[in-house]
């Protein structure tokens, strides 16, 4: 037998084996984590105002979004989801029905905060009292305190 080869104890490769489990458990729990991920409401666009009882889990460093396009004071469409930071504050052109619609974009940073503006509001835009259709909105992109 050669006198180079030195075979590992028993020992040894139990402490490795541990080792390896114990880094292979951190990755598992802990590596993914680097932002929490969020809870939103989900709703493809559609007209304001119809009910979608659909939530959706982003991904990480995601907000919760809410989209919409008025007509004067009252919201007509509406799409609800998670968002990348760039579309938090801005526009976007979106095709609903054949026809083109600028989409405005809020997010908020809480789990279930894009909640659309509920059907009884529109009494309200209707008279001229505007009512947003998310909860603790925000246009920057840099405001949620996870990032």
């Amino acid at each position: 037998m050669d006198s180079d080869c030195v075979a590992p104890s028993r020992s040894g490769l139990m402490h490795t084996a541990l080792a390896l489990s114990l880094v292979s458990l951190y990755v598992l729990l802990y590596a993914g984590q680097s932002g929490a991920v969020l809870q939103c409401h989900y709703c493809p666009l559609q007209a304001a105002g119809r009910r979608c009882n659909i939530t959706t889990e982003c991904r990480a460093h995601e907000r919760c979004s809410s989209g919409w396009r008025r007509y004067g004071r009252v919201y007509v469409l509406a799409v609800q989801g998670c968002a990348s930071p760039e579309l938090c504050g801005s526009n976007q052109t979106l095709s609903y029905k054949g026809f083109e619609y600028e989409i405005t974009y809020t997010c908020c940073c809480r789990d279930l905060c894009n909640k659309a503006a509920a059907a009884e509001n529109r009494l309200k835009q209707l008279f001229g009292v505007t009512i947003s259709p998310a909860d603790n909105i925000t246009a920057d992109p840099l405001s949620c305190p996870e990032d």
